[in-house]
């Protein structure tokens, strides 16, 4: 029986020859995930630190768009997008039922002033496929080596049983943090990873257009808080919608923003949720006091733009 020691590599493989072995392109070595969604070969990398052996099962639970989220104000833009790729990738294989190759690393991961680095120092293509399955009372999404899903794996069908389960209970506000002059909020990952889970088929919620592939093989949306957190927003999946890069700008600075964000809000996610009518009336309030509001016009304008 493999244990997770008899994992931990000991020769290092280059990108290339993985993905070249596996017949993925590689767009860069650098990246974190590759993908063909024509042959659905997918490969991930993965840091043997992060994987957890438990109950006889090895197994690893992503943590890239947390990472993305701790290190937005100093990690560079291709890091975020690598992490996104990375989340997508998996989402993607979750809902089709595809199963990842592994790649796993070792190596040193250090912080060097305020930006997280790593060198890869050991890495081998596992040989074993690694496959998504139901995620835990956590809500996070587990990729277990070399135990396929079982037959009536239904990642849909999961999803529609969350979202039915109503009316879910209203978050505290967010807080706020103040980090070099500048306040944000801190926001919980996994509130956007849920808004895009609901957009099972890579469509944005608003235009309905699909996003463009990403180099992981997904397909790329961004997470947008409908009521910004600071303007009173709640960092709540009810208040987050997945749209599109373009539809995402012309919500926070688009002349029609204010029409978008009142169809983003009940032609969109009320339906979403049917029972969650108070919650949303909630939501209206604070869209009407936008739209009066010079101030809160301006704060609207002035919110970061977060993915």
């Amino acid at each position: 029986m493999t244990t997770l020691v008899d994992l931990k590599p000991t020769t290092k493989q280059t990108v290339t020859q993985i993905t070249q072995k596996l017949g993925i392109a590689m767009p860069s070595q650098y990246d974190w995930s590759f993908s063909d969604p024509a042959t659905g070969t997918h490969l991930l990398n993965i840091w043997y630190a992060d994987m957890i052996e438990e109950n006889g099962e090895i197994y690893f639970i992503d943590d890239s768009a947390e990472w993305a989220d701790r290190n937005r104000a100093s990690a560079v833009t291709v890091q975020l997008n690598r992490a996104s790729a990375v989340t997508s990738l998996i989402l993607t294989t979750y809902y089709t039922k595809q199963p990842v190759h592994v790649a796993i690393l070792t190596g040193v991961r250090k912080q060097i002033k305020e930006r997280d680095t790593s060198e890869a120092h050991q890495r081998e293509l596992d040989d074993v496929l690694w496959y998504p399955h139901h995620r835990g009372a956590d809500g996070r999404i587990r990729v277990v080596r070399g135990k396929p899903q079982a037959p009536g794996f239904d990642p849909q069908a999961e999803l529609n049983v969350r979202i039915a389960a109503k009316p879910l209970p209203i978050p505290e506000p967010p807080n706020k943090v103040e980090r070099k002059g500048t306040a944000t909020f801190e926001r919980d990952s996994e509130v956007v990873k849920a808004a895009k889970r609901r957009a099972t088929d890579g469509r944005c919620e608003l235009c309905e257009k699909e996003g463009f592939r990403t180099a992981g093989g997904g397909f790329y949306l961004e997470g947008h808080h409908v009521i910004p957190l600071n303007c009173g927003g709640l960092d709540d999946e009810r208040n987050v919608v997945a749209i599109c890069p373009e539809d995402h700008r012309r919500a926070h600075y688009g002349e029609d923003r204010h029409v978008l964000r009142d169809r983003m809000i009940w032609e969109i996610l009320s339906k979403m949720y049917p029972d969650d009518t108070l919650f949303f009336e909630m939501l209206d309030k604070k869209s009407h006091d936008i739209t009066r509001s010079d101030l809160s016009v301006r704060k609207l304008e002035d919110n970061r733009v977060e993915t």
